[in-house]
């Protein structure tokens, strides 16, 4: 792959954040074929470390020690981080059908924390 073929062609905004848009062209000149990557909104909010989960009870246990850190809703919330296209410009028609793609999946990623 050639990373000189991909380049950002502009940013979107949803919600309170701005979502980068890139062109690459092995993505067809088609929104189905978007590629968007999803981010928590604080991601240093998750432990990291060696955890057990009991797969009948669904408990977890952690190592003697371990700082489990406090996590709100907020720090959950999932978010677009970047989005790829087949468009080499971001005009107000693919803005908009991104949005619409956007929206719904925002909630459906996000139903037990809204």
């Amino acid at each position: 792959m050639n990373t000189e073929e991909i380049k950002m062609i502009g940013e979107i905004d949803f919600r309170d954040i701005k979502v980068k848009v890139y062109y690459h062209p092995d993505k067809k000149d088609r929104l189905d074929s978007a590629g968007c990557v999803w981010q928590m909104r604080n991601p240093e909010s998750c432990y990291q470390g060696i955890m057990y989960m009991n797969n009948k009870t669904g408990k977890y246990s952690y190592p003697k020690g371990a700082v489990i850190p406090e996590q709100t809703d907020r720090d959950r919330e999932m978010l677009p981080n970047f989005i790829i296209v087949g468009k080499q410009k971001l005009d107000n028609d693919l803005i908009k059908s991104i949005k619409m793609y956007l929206e719904p999946e925002y909630l459906r990623r996000n139903k037990t924390n809204l």
